[in-house]
């Protein structure tokens, strides 16, 4: 055996069990897989008495055609969540023009992506009390509801609501397609089928984008929402049909209600939940709306800043039973790959949404060219995510990836950060290209981290963490994106283009600038240097 063998690496995955270089947890190892549904106490029993696992038959896996069906649904429902996530980036600005709605542009990621957070430990603990089949299919049919009301929308609250209702559904998702190849295929195999469905989800992002200018600029923005039904309906059908319920394997006594509150921590969810509003209330009004030393944004942090104390308390006295145990977060590679998720993709989301809207409002581009012209960024991410997978898959190796990728971004963000308006193609083309790189190398790196440190049910709990920083950093960095765009730009406008009222660049929408200008060609052009100068703001938060 070599000496990287020796240490935990996506290569040692599968093999005979071995023990955790941060903490000594047992891995788990063929013929025998820890089943998702076991408690803390039935593993803890499992790992005194070793003899009760050696007697135990092999699991029986779904094989071939059943095998597939079952696998192309959760393709499916990948595909849909990556596409949900990013694909009204390039029809913001077609939606904020018909609901004259700017200031609201934030919510449109942050509702989604806050309630993603919110509720992806929450199914996290579903999905251990209960048959991973019904709580996914669940999961689908509120992801679907989510995406009716956001195409169905009179108005920008509506909007608002549906995408809160998808992100619920979508916390379910993200976390079942993870337990469903765990019950379904055996842990030697598992990162040959992870990896494909990382894939998908940068096949998502590359099409996401374009795809949303298209439908925005031949049809309406609302099919960005109706595509989800179809591709939707397929996956419940498949999963419905051909994915078998594995029956609850813990405790045998009586299920009271109250045991099953405690047991799913509905309290802690409670608790965080209004913490993280609170911040995005304060974060999307401090210095907007209101001044940072207003009473409304000061009780916002103070609430904040209350209720996280409490959490975490909270979570401390719970022990095994809290939502995250503190050992799983005392193990050095999963702090770490959380901390590198929490950098990463916030930058990500934030280029997502406001590349976009730059080349549309200084550049003048459709959101179907908007989305094509991103398309650089998410094809070079989406390929480097698959040959990394491949590379790693190799080697055993994902810290070399991470640190590539945190060399890379910032060049690329920084290269993004010196756009303006006489910016050329060969230049946002290359910048966009080397931050896609730069994303795509450490996209799945944390998940790898997560999966090779950690055995049995943990993998679970800690893979929720990682997509819980995930979508806490999307939601906290949209906001204060947002917030940084609005405040700069009415004292910009003020100072540059006194002519122009800043209402009307609210009621016109990010779309609408140019058409506002139509009668004052001087106006519109200095308007296109203002917008290009608070772009930049955006894009050296990333920076």
């Amino acid at each position: 055996m070599s000496d990287r063998a020796q240490t935990p690496t996506l290569e040692t995955l599968g093999r005979s069990s071995t023990t955790s270089g941060d903490t000594g947890i047992p891995q788990e190892g063929p013929p025998e897989v820890v089943h998702m549904h076991q408690s803390s106490h039935d593993l803890a029993k499992e790992t005194v008495q070793p003899e009760v696992t050696e007697t135990k038959p092999e699991p029986r896996y779904p094989r071939g055609a059943r095998l597939f069906f079952i696998y192309f649904g959760l393709l499916l429902v990948v595909l849909v969540t990556g596409l949900d996530r990013s694909i009204v980036a390039t029809a913001v600005p077609k939606i904020t023009s018909e609901f004259s709605s700017l200031p609201d542009v934030g919510w449109y990621g942050s509702a989604y992506l806050l309630t993603a957070c919110c509720f992806q430990l929450l199914f996290g603990k579903l999905f251990v009390e209960f048959a991973t089949k019904w709580v996914f299919l669940a999961a689908l049919v509120i992801f679907e509801v989510g995406s009716v009301v956001c195409a169905t929308a009179p108005n920008s609250v509506a909007l608002i609501i549906g995408r809160a209702v998808s992100g619920i559904g979508c916390a379910g998702l993200i976390a079942g397609c993870l337990i469903i190849i765990a019950e379904t295929v055996p842990l030697h195999k598992r990162p040959k089928y992870t990896g494909v469905i990382g894939g998908s989800i940068g096949i998502a992002q590359v099409l996401a984008p374009t795809l949303g200018g298209v439908f925005t600029d031949q049809l309406t923005w609302r099919w960005c929402f109706w595509i989800n039904l179809p591709l939707g309906g397929v996956t419940l059908i498949t999963i419905l049909f051909f994915l078998p319920v594995v029956p609850y394997s813990g405790s045998s006594k009586a299920f009271s209600l109250k045991v099953l509150l405690t047991r799913l921590d509905v309290l802690g969810t409670a608790i965080i939940m209004p913490a993280i509003v609170a911040l995005l209330l304060a974060l999307q009004y401090g210095g907007t709306k209101y001044n940072w030393n207003n009473w409304r944004v000061i009780l916002c942090l103070v609430i904040f800043s209350v209720l996280t104390l409490i959490w975490l308390y909270h979570q401390i006295c719970l022990g095994e039973k809290a939502t995250v145990p503190l050992r799983i977060m005392k193990q050095r590679s999963v702090a770490a790959g959380v901390l590198f998720t929490l950098t990463g993709f916030s930058n990500f989301f934030i280029m997502t949404y406001w590349v976009p809207i730059w080349f549309q409002s200084v550049k003048g581009n459709s959101a179907q060219q908007s989305g094509i012209n991103y398309l650089t960024a998410t094809a070079a991410m989406s390929s480097t995510t698959i040959l990394t997978g491949f590379v790693t898959s190799k080697t055993g190796y994902y810290a070399p990836q991470m640190i590539a990728s945190s060399i890379i971004m910032p060049i690329g963000a920084g290269l993004i950060y010196t756009f303006d308006v006489s910016t050329s193609t060969g230049y946002w083309v290359g910048a966009l290209i080397l931050f896609g790189v730069g994303m795509g190398l450490g996209a799945q790196a944390p998940v790898m981290a997560v999966q090779t440190v950690l055995s049995g049910h943990d993998i679970a709990i800690g893979t929720a963490v990682t997509v819980f920083m995930q979508s806490l950093a999307s939601t906290i960095f949209l906001s204060v994106g947002d917030n940084i765009f609005q405040e700069r730009l009415a004292v910009e406008l003020a100072a540059t283009v006194p002519a122009v009222d800043p209402a009307v660049i609210v009621a016109n929408g990010a779309s609408g600038l140019r058409e506002a200008m139509q009668d004052n060609i001087r106006n519109r052009c200095e308007l296109s240097e203002v917008i290009a100068n608070e772009s930049q703001s955006e894009f050296q938060e990333v920076y």
